[in-house]
């Protein structure tokens, strides 16, 4: 490209940039007003790359800054989304009160519809919603309910017998020890003899890249784990799915 092109194009790029820069900072401020949170935030990114790098400490620092808030709230800004991190139960509870059209919405994820699909049980309202859980209720009475802890309560005890032998006396870590468990026990008890054992492994394997997707940069390209964790989503229902054919 011509030198003199660059240059004209520059000299309106930059000052653009920056203005867009300014604007962005003024749209946080404004929203956030003298809610906790940081003063500024990165141009775009926000507080992306804190919560990618140590998502436990990037929100165990919003809850600081909630618990010194007379409303119990703080703020920040993630990819050109203004997150408010409520730690009032009472605020809490009104807020999920209030979840409609109209007032707000569960996302689960700042990029959930992308993630899980527009059609997902969250995002649904209406009698779409009702008739949903109308059919999922029966999962979760007192009597089913007492039919799921003798399994979970089998399961828990296999694993843990499991533990002691790995450990032979000697400290372990228990974070993967952990997952596998919960999954057994989810899978048992939802499932149940249904999800074969090259299934479950599917599973897992599609398990794993969506937690870990959950905690990148929504990136939507290939090799990126944001593209494995939504991709993974359709293989996951697509594996649920085939169980009950």
């Amino acid at each position: 490209m011509d030198s003199s092109i660059w240059a004209a194009l520059s000299s309106y790029l930059i000052p653009l940039l920056l203005l867009l820069v300014f604007l962005e900072q003024i749209s946080y401020l404004k929203k956030k007003r003298t809610v906790p949170g940081p003063s500024l935030v990165f141009p775009f990114l926000g507080n992306a790359v804190s919560l990618v790098r140590n998502p436990t400490r990037f929100w165990e620092n919003q809850s600081d800054l909630a618990q010194a808030s007379p409303l119990g709230v703080s703020a920040n800004y993630i990819i050109g989304k203004f997150v408010v991190f409520v730690r009032s139960t009472d605020l809490s509870h009104k807020v999920f009160a209030n979840v409609r059209p109209d007032a707000f919405h569960l996302i689960g994820h700042p990029f959930g519809k992308k993630l899980f699909g527009d059609h997902n049980l969250i995002y649904m309202f209406g009698q779409d919603h009702k008739d949903l859980r109308r059919l999922l209720a029966p999962n979760f009475t007192p009597r089913a309910l007492s039919i799921y802890v003798p399994i979970q309560q089998r399961i828990v005890a296999e694993h843990l017998a499991r533990w002691l032998q790995l450990s032979n006396g000697t400290p372990i870590g228990l974070r993967w020890l952990c997952r596998d468990m919960n999954l057994d026990t989810s899978q048992t008890v939802f499932v149940g003899p249904y999800l074969s054992g090259e299934s479950k492994e599917r599973f897992n394997f599609d398990y794993n890249l969506f937690n870990v997707g959950l905690m990148k940069l929504p990136i939507d390209l290939p090799g990126f784990a944001f593209r494995e964790a939504r991709l993974a989503v359709k293989r996951l229902a697509q594996t649920l799915g085939g169980q009950s054919s």
